[in-house]
């Protein structure tokens, strides 16, 4: 989209036969310059300075809270709580891939294994996995929802179990009456 894109991989491969890899398709300058340090710090840093504006606040705002208010304060305590747990997550997941990716590229004497490089690849796939479970655990709306979801799915597979076992039985007793 801006330019970066690998030369070699057009030149060294035909339509036919392309090794399609991580580090073969994605240019370690875009990986570095674009997503790292254009589209992951930036953001990364927003989001902090965010979250700590938020808990100063809510902490600020414990000291001269009413009854009324005690239970909305921790509500939106517990949810902010949650987000951070979620940006956590987030860095944890992403930050060993572009770390790997930084010392690659600007001190090439260090040779990382690729098996390093595969297991942070594995780590920033595993966000995308880990947010619903986080979601599902620590906010109370989602859990009830993901729970609707999972009694919906399991008593349709209790139906279907139960349309399947009785589905052989009449077929057996149907071959024994004729």
């Amino acid at each position: 989209m801006f330019g970066w894109y690998n030369h070699d991989t057009l030149t060294r491969y035909n339509s036919t036969s392309i090794d399609c890899q991580f580090i073969a398709i994605i240019p370690i300058t875009y990986l570095i310059h674009f997503i790292f340090e254009g589209c992951f710090l930036p953001p990364l840093a927003v989001m902090i300075a965010l979250y700590c504006y938020i808990f100063l606040k809510i902490r600020s705002g414990r000291a001269v809270m009413s009854a009324e208010t005690s239970t909305y304060k921790q509500k939106e305590h517990q949810l902010a709580t949650s987000l951070v747990l979620v940006l956590a997550l987030f860095i944890v997941c992403w930050l060993p891939l572009h770390m790997i990716q930084s010392i690659t590229y600007y001190n090439q004497s260090i040779h990382v294994p690729p098996i390093a490089l595969y297991f942070g690849i594995l780590l920033s796939h595993a966000n995308s996995m880990v947010n619903p479970v986080v979601y599902a655990f620590k906010i109370p709306k989602i859990k009830r929802e993901y729970g609707k979801i999972w009694r919906r799915v399991i008593g349709q597979q209790q139906q279907a179990d139960t349309n399947s076992s009785r589905t052989p039985a009449s077929n057996t007793t149907d071959s024994h009456d004729g």
